[in-house]
């Protein structure tokens, strides 16, 4: 009589292999009816094709392999198990068939739960661990599935987001990965980080924090007091200075907006990430006239509506492309 193996990440790796036996291939089916099992198993799949990486590139090749290996048998009795256990289990091995190939296609999803926000759209989020975070308008944060099984907290951020991040018991950092490459390594603090148009800003507002990023082919570190600013961009190596009114930037996650000596480009660049909004300054001198001030606005209208009114521009608007010029300049749409 056969002994029912553990299921390991090694058996479940000679699974996706093709090289397990009839009768541990008959187990893990068995075993991957449960629900509390399919995690685990989209993990160690995971971590196969990260070390496979051909497995990745053939899907149907891989579906068609999935496919062969449920249906061999050889002449090894199988375990005994009730017709209607029989039909169950069948039935899931087809809804598993059909899931890994799926996985193949939309990995992301399987692995990690995603969070969006639209133009002008801002959404506040609790992460599996507790942490706490306000995503800005037009971001995408995504947070593993399976994040259980590893040693840190991993969470990959495009576009901007306040975080307050809790400081769990059995002490696992947490790691937010911008798409320029900088790692934000934390064990519990409150900071905002900024990632769009090939730049990256972090600001710390309690605590500490770690920075890292590559340089020269090896990782620097920098480490972060309450009210540093770090700016960086591609190639280029990470600024560092010291803000004394760091709490402006998350003015927007009370639908406010500081400016200091903030040139019009910048400001027409703030209205194409958060709103969709193209704003075109048709005088190359004017992009760089500044604006100060605090405005509290709840949408884009309101926002470009405060600043013409607070200074000497005027505006003109055609669907979701603005004009801007000095009231003594004709516009030129």
């Amino acid at each position: 009589m056969h002994t029912q193996p553990p299921i390991t990440q090694e058996l479940l790796f000679r699974y996706f292999a093709g090289t397990s036996t009839a009768f541990e291939k008959q187990w893990i089916n068995q075993w991957i009816q449960q629900e509390e099992h399919l995690e685990f198993f989209f993990l160690c799949l995971d971590r196969y094709e990260s070390a496979h990486p051909q497995f990745q590139t053939d899907a149907s090749q891989a579906f068609i392999r999935h496919q062969k290996r449920c249906l061999e048998q050889d002449t090894t009795p199988p375990p005994a198990v009730e017709s209607k256990s029989l039909s169950r289990i069948w039935m899931l091995v087809a809804c598993v068939s059909f899931l890994l190939i799926g996985g193949y296609l939309f990995k992301d999803h399987l692995l990690y739960k995603s969070y969006k926000t639209g133009y002008g759209e801002t959404a506040h989020l609790t992460l599996s661990d507790g942490s706490k975070v306000i995503l800005n308008a037009n971001s995408t944060l995504r947070e593993p599935r399976f994040a259980w099984m590893d040693t840190l907290r991993q969470v990959y951020l495009t576009g901007e987001a306040n975080f307050s991040v809790v400081h769990t018991p059995d002490h696992k950092k947490l790691v937010v990965q911008t798409s320029q490459g900088m790692q934000v390594v934390v064990l519990g603090t409150e900071f905002t980080v900024y990632d769009r148009h090939q730049a990256a800003r972090v600001v710390l507002h309690k605590g500490k924090i770690e920075l890292r990023y590559v340089q020269d082919k090896g990782v620097k570190k920098i480490m972060m007091s309450p009210g540093d600013l770090v700016t960086t961009t591609p190639n280029e190596k990470p600024q560092v200075k010291r803000d004394e009114t760091p709490d402006k930037y998350t003015a927007w996650t009370r639908d406010r907006f500081v400016f200091e000596q903030t040139s019009l480009q910048e400001i027409a660049q703030l209205f194409a990430d958060n709103y969709g909004l193209t704003v075109e300054i048709q005088d190359p001198q004017l992009a760089q006239e500044t604006i100060s001030g605090s405005f509290t606005a709840h949408n884009g209208k309101e926002l470009l509506e405060l600043l013409i009114e607070a200074s000497s521009l005027q505006f003109t608007q055609i669907n979701n492309h603005i004009f801007i010029t000095t009231t003594n300049k004709p516009l030129r749409p």
